[in-house]
């Protein structure tokens, strides 16, 4: 299974290459992007500079005319006297004369007039139709502004105005408070065609008095013709504002005026950010965003509309006679450059099509280099999931990938034969050539279903026949095993070695309770007759674990039932067992028990608890028995018929027979040195035959003696009769050793095991206990004739201490009297309590004896 982090060879070696092009292309558009924007900025600043002083220069032209027209006009108007309070006749002829004159070379120039000091004004004004209109008002109209349809005054009139007082006019007032030439505001005539108009104005003086205003009109609409002309020659958009960002004039269609919205009422000027073209409105919107606008009379900046990219310049336009402006100018990318753009875009694209064009075909080419290396891999991958049959690779056209094929292909010839024999090893057992446990697991799962009968066959301490025969001959000995089973079951069974001294047999047609039954004798019998050995005969006894009739399918947990049929067996005096579903529970029990006892022993849960042992006559506490007792935080008190055999079966006894053992020499020397015990008191500790039949026990428990200090002679180890194993070299050696120290030695239960005179005198003790259950059974009727007097006088001739166990009324006490038991130990005097629970006075055990 390939690990996910791991990348294919055709993408290892190509993302190199990809990602070098990539970083190689990136940074060649970059630089390349960097230098033409570089580019673009130097042309735009170099362009928008040249078109903002060109229309600056052509504006300066544009309305210089003009002026200079009006100035001579007003010169001349003073110099020669024209003026007369209340009668404009001779300016009137004066302007009928210039004005032709100055129409034809000054074609912007609208209208030209003269007001005076008197309220009195005279002027001509250009008609679409190429003719004049003659403007008067003096004594002649009656103080009234009298408009003629031609260039004299007749009775063939235009319009007459009430009320025209020229001294009130934007274009007069600010020339008579400072007696100087200047530019007027921008303003709407006062005459039928209210027009958006411009004017220059100039003082008249006569013999060094001022008299009145001479003023020129130039029509704001001939700024837009002028600027749409500018347009169509440099494919630039032009605007020109004021300082309330009013619109002056444009270069796109339309007007200046407003017809109503709501930043420009009907009849005033549009504001530069309410201009139909997109263009001029993103560069009015971005100039008014600044805070101080004159800012950006030397910086470019950018807008986009459309998605193209135009470019911004806004300068100021002042003159010497009050006109401060905004030309704002706006050209884009293509203008700017022409087709340079999108060429370098194409030219990009193409590249970059080549460029992915070339990769897929180094991919395309490499894909077919690692071919047979992919075909490997996949060929690998069936092999690894046991799919043997699977194609083999072939090898290309490439020396190094043709050389890797060739050698995987033997190697994979090479794993096939080295796997079925693998296979063989595994199903099959190599010393009895029978089924392994895998094997049987395997030939039954094959089966529809599972509905016969299964036996597993242990042969009973196999161990010891391995032992005193040697592997050799025990190898010989479970070959003749299977060779007998394979004869008598011959093709109508599953036999598989299962284990070192375990035979399972499968037989499917076998479902009767009473074939079972017949079929479990007959294996027994097989095994009556000795097996012939070259030294001598060996005869051979096996326990049988029977399942069948099992909701399972799968001959694993077949096997695992049967396992514990078969342990089950072993102490069964008939050594068959059939398994049931409680069987489970309880080895599921004994198991979560030895899980528990082994985290009780690190956490030291077990504790001694003392029973006294009493002396029958004086009522003396002689001593106590530490037995031990498991107070777990989660169980509480465990009764110790709950884990004693456990922990015997485990193992785990040992380990807690030394925890016990040194706690209770621990408390013995306390109790002693702190009198509630008396200097010869002596402590009784069951001691198991696994610990006594171990090497390590005699430093183990020299060790606990030098830490605790306690004497050998207050120590007494009691060991269960029915447990020693007879003539065990190693466990007289220790007794002998125990003796040697100066610890007594207890034979515990006694009456319950062998319990002859000879086997007695082998072994070294110095007290024997007699059992409960000879205790319990003592009467006045038959009395002489018990178990415990016929103890009480075989044990006279041996110079030990008796003490009898298991007391709990005062009636056995007075017949232990009387057959001169010395010493016992029971619930009547006391039940087993811990260290801390013992009272520093015990009740008198005399006063009980004698009650």
């Amino acid at each position: 299974m390939p690990f996910k982090k791991q990348i294919k060879l055709k993408t290892a070696v190509l993302l190199p290459f990809v990602i070098i092009f990539s970083v190689t292309f990136g940074v060649i558009a970059f630089v390349q992007k960097a230098n033409y924007e570089q580019m673009v900025q130097d042309i735009s600043s170099k362009q928008l500079t040249y078109l903002t002083n060109n229309v600056e220069q052509r504006l300066y032209n544009f309305l210089e005319e003009p002026f200079l027209a009006n100035l001579s006009l007003s010169h001349n108007l003073g110099f020669s006297h024209l003026f007369q309070k209340g009668d404009t006749q001779k300016i009137e002829d004066f302007f009928r004369f210039n004005f032709s004159q100055i129409y034809k070379s000054i074609p912007q120039i609208d209208s030209a007039g003269f007001g005076g000091i008197n309220a009195e004004y005279v002027g001509f004004r250009k008609e679409n139709d190429h003719n004049y209109t003659l403007m008067v008002q003096d004594k002649r109209t009656q103080n009234k502004l009298v408009i003629y349809q031609n260039d004299i005054i007749s009775n063939n009139i235009r319009t007459v105005i009430e009320n025209y007082d020229p001294r009130e006019r934007p274009w007069y007032v600010p020339v008579a408070e400072h007696h100087k030439p200047m530019w007027s505001s921008i303003y709407t005539n006062a005459d039928e065609r209210q027009e958006i108009t411009l004017s220059s104005l100039s003082p008249v003086f006569q013999d060094k008095q001022f008299v009145g205003v001479s003023v020129t009109d130039v029509k704001i609409d001939t700024f837009n013709a002028f600027l749409r002309a500018m347009k169509q020659q440099t494919e630039a958009d032009i605007y020109i504002f004021d300082n309330e960002h009013r619109l002056i004039a444009h270069s796109s269609a339309g007007g200046v005026v407003s017809w109503g919205t709501s930043l420009s009422p009907k009849g005033t000027r549009l504001m530069a950010t309410e201009n139909a073209s997109p263009v001029i409105k993103a560069s009015a919107e971005h100039f008014k965003q600044l805070e101080q606008p004159t800012d950006i009379a030397t910086k470019n900046f950018v807008t986009h509309v459309n998605s193209d990219r135009y470019f911004n310049k806004v300068t100021p336009f002042e003159d010497e006679f009050g006109l401060h402006w905004f030309i704002g100018v706006s050209i884009s990318e293509p203008n700017l450059l022409g087709e340079v753009p999108y060429n370098q875009r194409n030219a990009w694209y193409i590249g970059l099509l080549i460029s992915l064009f070339g990769i897929g075909i180094g991919y395309i080419a490499f894909n077919r280099i690692t071919a047979p290396i992919t075909s490997t891999a996949s060929a690998a991958q069936h092999l690894a999931c046991g799919d043997w049959a699977t194609p083999m690779p072939k090898s290309g056209n490439i020396y190094e990938t043709s050389l890797l094929v060739h050698a995987f292909n033997e190697m994979a010839n090479n794993l096939k034969a080295s796997f079925k024999a693998l296979r063989t090893q595994l199903v099959y057992d190599s010393l009895t050539k029978l089924y392994s446990r895998e094997g049987l697991v395997e030939s039954c799962s094959n089966l529809k279903k599972l509905n016969g009968c299964l036996f597993l066959i242990g042969i009973d301490k196999f161990r010891d026949i391995n032992d005193s025969l040697g592997h050799q001959l025990a190898d010989q000995l479970l070959i003749a095993i299977a060779q007998r089973l394979k004869n008598i079951y011959a093709s109508d069974a599953y036999i598989a070695r299962i284990g070192g001294d375990e035979f399972a047999l499968y037989l499917p047609l076998v479902k009767d309770e009473q074939e079972i039954q017949d079929e479990a004798n007959r294996i027994l019998q097989l095994f009556a007759t000795p097996y012939s050995m070259p030294n001598e005969p060996i005869a051979v006894n096996v326990s049988i674990g029977i399942v069948h009739n099992s909701d399972s399918t799968n001959m694993t947990v077949w096997l695992r039932n049967g396992s514990i049929a078969l342990s089950n067996a072993k102490s069964d005096s008939t050594r068959i067992s059939y398994y049931a579903p409680e069987m489970a529970g309880i080895s599921r029990k004994r198991t979560q028990m030895v899980t528990l006892l082994k985290v009780a022993i690190e956490k030291h849960e077990f504790v001694p608890f003392y029973q006294p042992i009493v002396d029958l006559n004086s009522g003396e506490v002689l001593g106590a028995e530490a037995l031990a007792r498991w107070i777990s935080p989660e169980l509480g008190l465990v009764p110790p018929t709950e884990f004693i055999p456990v922990a015997e079966e485990s193992g785990l006894i040992n380990t807690i027979g030394e925890q016990i053992l040194l706690q209770a020499c621990i408390d013995t020397v306390k109790g002693i040195e702190e009198g509630k015990w008396a200097c010869d008191f002596r402590m009784h500790v069951n001691l198991s035959v696994s610990q006594l039949s171990s090497y390590l026990f005699l430093p183990q428990l020299e060790e606990i003696l030098r830490i605790t200090k306690l004497s050998p002679s207050n120590l007494a180890l009691e060991i269960t009769e029915s447990k020693i194993v007879d003539n065990d070299p190693i466990i007289l050696s220790n007794m002998l050793a125990l003796k040697k120290l100066g610890i007594h030695i207890a034979i515990d239960d006694f009456g319950t095991g062998y319990s002859s005179l000879s086997y007695l005198h082998k072994l070294p003790f110095d007290c024997l206990k007699i059992d409960r259950a000879f205790v319990t059974q003592l009467n006045h009727d038959h009395l002489e004739e018990s178990i415990v007097a016929a103890i009480i006088n075989m044990m006279k001739g041996f110079k030990v201490q008796l003490v009898a166990e298991g007391i709990e009324t005062q009636e056995q006490v007075d017949l232990l009297h009387q057959l001169n038991c010395p010493q016992g130990q029971g619930f009547l005097f006391s039940k087993p309590i811990p260290y801390q629970e013992w009272p520093t006075n015990l009740v008198n055990m005399r006063q009980k004896t004698a009650n």
